[in-house]
């Protein structure tokens, strides 16, 4: 694990309170394509596997994970209202959100050619890549005229060019040159000065992750160069500690809306069947099941235990571990990292972690033929078939009415209000209000939660709400254009090396028939029943 910048005591001296501001532009796309991401473990589920993911390097330093004793609660009808117990645990300590590290970005993501921009905590960030490899993070503006750097260049020398005047910094975000400075003292008295340095934040490679600790203050810094920093509570404990591996790439993808509600509906298995019928769920399927909580509400988090009335699925846990990382514990495991980044929006990474020595890249779904499992198999072995096949149409699934649910929350009163406004009155709606307390108890200082309606910005138009590629503002999936072009060149190879035109139609149209296999596939269950 490798930490950087190292510490430059000019640059700890400045600070900058800019806040940044962007939109998001329209990506119109078929509107019958609206399935989330919050359920991926229905027994009638549908999701593709992918091709092992990269190799990764797993640092020694433990990992502080949340470990309750499970304790066994007596199984309750799901039409029983959820009693008290699940109370958060009583104390006025507060997670610090500034004080923790956030997934900001998956590796395959990011151009290592150019500056990125993402956001973290309502702040603007520029993520670029220095000539030894090593990923820095500033705050996204120029001291000069505070321009975004993010719209710069990685400059011949390496370091990172504002294009504006032409201001460059180096990977401790000391400011190394001003062109319109001829002098040689007022030049090297320029650049020295604290004023002109950039807000550097720690970073680390971990789990095909690119992490960013929240806070640039001195004693942070300090921390950082001592080591002290470890590993992100929010990774992986299944790679940590198993030495387990991803089981397909990360998956990410920004959507409009705030961090509170897209966690409640990750915590949230009893939504599946209806959400995402005809891609992971089936409306028709047996719905019931009886959540528990396992142990307190604390601030590092909390467990639940799934419990399915449906024949052929056995229970399963949904862990929360602050402040991003929902895992559901089937096999393999579903792993979700949420990254609050400004009001309204929020970043979400997916993908599945299991052993070593298994090929398992999808939950198991009982009674599903070999042959059609094969062909699943393989097509999502194509990373842009299966983000366009799966992950989208998941995560599209339900994201329109919730980006509508939050704005009716917050229009009649604050996040707080959410006890008096839902009626829950099944035991499958726990883990929901586990999160809700955990939030008003620990982590009601999130600094991008609204207060109000006027906090979330416009509500969107439906071609927005389903905005894939540009979602936030902040650029396409590389991944898919990256790989659907290598891909789209071997099919052309293939016809230019005179494969038969039979075998050739045969291959191109593998690529685009998942979608006929699901209707047929929900079909048959249904039929069953």
């Amino acid at each position: 694990m490798q930490l950087c910048p190292p510490t430059a005591p000019r640059l700890l001296r400045r600070s900058h309170g800019i806040k940044p501001s962007a939109q998001a532009g329209p990506w119109p796309i078929r509107q019958h394509l609206k399935q989330p991401l919050g359920s991926v473990f229905d027994r009638r589920a549908v999701i593709a596997g992918s091709a092992a993911a990269s190799s990764m390097s797993v640092s020694a330093v433990a990992l502080e994970v949340v470990q309750h004793s499970p304790t066994v609660d007596t199984r309750e009808s799901s039409r029983t209202t959820p009693q008290p117990a699940e109370q958060a645990q009583q104390s006025s300590e507060k997670f610090n959100w500034q004080q923790s590290w956030y997934p900001v970005a998956a590796l395959t993501s990011l151009k290592s050619d150019a500056p990125n921009a993402v956001y973290l905590l309502g702040t603007r960030l520029v993520i670029w890549q220095d000539k030894q490899g090593t990923w820095r993070c500033f705050e996204d503006l120029c001291p000069h005229r505070l321009a975004p750097l993010s719209e710069g260049r990685i400059h011949e020398s390496g370091q990172l060019q504002c294009t504006y005047h032409g201001w460059t910094f180096n990977e401790q975000g000391n400011c190394t040159s001003i062109p319109q400075i001829a002098d040689t003292k007022a030049h090297q008295t320029a650049c020295s000065s604290s004023r002109a340095c950039v807000k550097a934040y720690p970073t680390q490679v971990f789990q095909d992750l690119l992490w960013v600790y929240a806070d640039s203050s001195p004693p942070t810094w300090a921390a950082a160069a001592a080591g002290k920093l470890g590993l992100p509570p929010a990774a992986s404990p299944d790679i940590v500690h198993k030495g387990w591996e991803l089981k397909r790439p990360w998956f990410q993808r920004d959507v409009p809306l705030s961090f509170d509600v897209i966690m409640e509906n990750l915590t949230d298995p009893a939504h599946v069947a209806h959400s995402h019928h005809g891609v992971i769920g089936s409306r028709h399927s047996d719905h019931r099941m009886d959540i528990s909580l396992q142990g307190p509400v604390t601030i590092a988090g909390f467990k639940t235990l799934v419990t399915p009335a449906a024949a052929g699925i056995p229970p399963y846990e949904v862990t929360f571990t602050a402040p991003s990382l929902v895992r559901w514990e089937r096999s393999p495991t579903l792993t979700l990292n949420m990254v609050p980044t400004r009001k309204g929006w929020s970043r979400i990474m997916v993908t599945f972690v299991g052993p070593k020595d298994s090929d398992r890249s999808r939950p198991h779904i009982p009674g599903l033929p070999p042959l059609v499992g094969f062909m699943l198999d393989s097509l999502d072995k194509h990373i842009w078939l299966q983000h366009i096949m799966s992950s989208n149409p998941v995560i599209d699934g339900d994201t329109l009415f919730m980006h509508a649910a939050e704005r009716t929350l917050y229009e009649r009163g604050d996040h707080t209000s959410w006890s008096k406004q839902y009626y829950m009155p099944a035991t499958a709606d726990v883990a929901v209000m586990a999160w809700r307390r955990w939030m008003d108890k620990f982590g009601d200082t999130l600094p991008v939660l609204p207060q109000s309606a006027a906090d979330l910005p416009p509500t969107l138009p439906r071609e927005q709400v389903f905005d894939r590629c540009g979602a936030g503002g902040l650029g396409a999936c590389i991944v898919c254009v990256s790989r659907a072009f290598l891909d789209l060149v071997t099919v052309w190879g293939l016809r230019c090396c005179q494969l038969s035109k039979g075998r050739w139609m045969v291959l191109l149209a593998s690529h685009f028939c998942r979608e006929a296999i699901v209707a047929s596939l929900n079909k048959s269950i249904h039929d069953q029943e």
